[in-house]
């Protein structure tokens, strides 16, 4: 990211045929221009037909996101943080007399997917058929198509519409407080969806409500473990965490980029990047950017900072950013309060998410004494 910053701030890659935005001005720029950067044939590096509000430009994607939006505004989010907390202790619960656990499989990666289960209304018993078709839409979208992943993609589209519809029709007979009632309602009362772009909302909502904040719970314990001094200040002055969350988001953001495509020629810099082409913004390569962060590549939980893009920037902000960070406030909050001695098992093994564009863990094996 430095070198491209550096010498190619307008990159082409002449193999794979897309270009590449590194430097912050740049990547905000091109972010908050969708009429000449479109997400509409994709978000991934292959050309597909946008099907849900994150792959729509406007009208249809102000159509979309206004009819979910409600359900994240700060407010709402707000109100859902005793739930979130007592979900985090069940989960704590499970692990705190073994003295070790796995953050990411105990608690990162079904903290989230609980939470948005339980707000979309759907069984949180399935979570581990949701996380498999979550990771399906994922890999197709930012790892590229070929034909194993397609035929996984389309077995796991087919179990979700499957499951989906049993459910959306359910809540036209009897609907509940929950968002797939609220959609079912905008698309009988407005006629504001059709089944397709409900069904493609409910699965928008479970992928990204679940992976961000899975990623940011795991990115954030590896700071905090390999920056010693910074994890000494969050566990002495719990006040440092939300200042502690938005530096992990900036320093090791758990999505590094998605694609655009150009409507346009756009001249960038001097270069011209021609009309048709595949644009990867570089959220990851711009929260690094030492015209915007100084020392960027350290790890301080005091920078002030409210600037990354971490969430994006522009019409597809993260909707969900209010409940990522709340999540991961709790967790983090949490450990603090039930664990004492926190720190990596010696022997455990770090493993990644194998993913381009998402940066996460999958394993982190903790171990830590239980609070008296």
């Amino acid at each position: 990211y430095e070198w491209l910053r550096r010498e190619h701030p307008v990159y082409h890659n002449a193999e794979l045929d897309f270009w590449v935005l590194s430097r912050y001005a740049d990547v905000e720029w091109a972010a908050r221009r969708p009429e000449i950067f479109s997400s509409a044939q994709g978000i991934g590096p292959d050309r597909q037909e946008g099907v849900s509000m994150i792959t729509k430009d406007p009208p249809e994607h102000t159509r979309l996101r206004k009819l979910v939006s409600k359900a994240f505004t700060p407010r709402m989010v707000s109100q859902l943080e005793p739930r979130i907390r007592a979900i985090t202790d069940e989960l704590l619960d499970a692990v705190i007399g073994k003295g070790a656990f796995d953050l990411v499989q105990d608690l990162a990666y079904p903290l989230p997917v609980i939470v948005i289960a339980e707000m979309l209304g759907v069984d949180p018993e399935r979570r581990d058929d949701f996380k498999r078709w979550s990771d399906d839409v994922i890999h197709i979208v930012a790892a590229g198509q070929n034909e194993t992943r397609m035929a996984q993609y389309m077995e796991s589209w087919e179990a979700f519409k499957a499951y989906s519809v049993e459910m959306i029709e359910a809540r036209r007979r009897a609907p509940r407080d929950d968002l797939v009632s609220a959609l079912v309602q905008a698309q009988e009362e407005r006629d504001a969806l059709t089944l397709s772009e409900l069904l493609n909302a409910c699965l928008l909502l479970l992928v990204a409500g679940n992976e961000t904040t899975t990623n940011l719970i795991g990115n954030g314990a590896l700071a905090l473990f390999t920056n010693a001094e910074e994890g000494l200040k969050v566990r002495q002055q719990p006040e440092f965490i939300p200042g502690m969350i938005e530096e992990v988001l900036r320093y090791d953001s758990p999505i590094q980029g998605t694609f655009r495509t150009t409507t346009e020629a756009v001249d960038v810099r001097g270069v011209t990047i021609p009309a048709d082409s595949k644009v990867l913004l570089l959220w990851a390569s711009a929260n690094r950017d030492p015209e915007v962060f100084p020392d960027p590549d350290r790890f301080d939980i005091e920078r002030p900072i409210d600037r990354h893009l971490a969430f994006g920037i522009g019409i597809h902000f993260c909707l969900g950013a209010p409940l990522a960070r709340l999540e991961a406030r709790v967790a983090t909050e949490t450990i603090l309060h039930r664990m004492h001695r926190v720190e990596p098992e010696p022997s455990g093994m770090i493993e990644r998410v194998d993913n381009p564009f998402f940066r996460g863990l999958k394993h982190y094996p903790l171990v830590f004494e239980p609070m008296r």
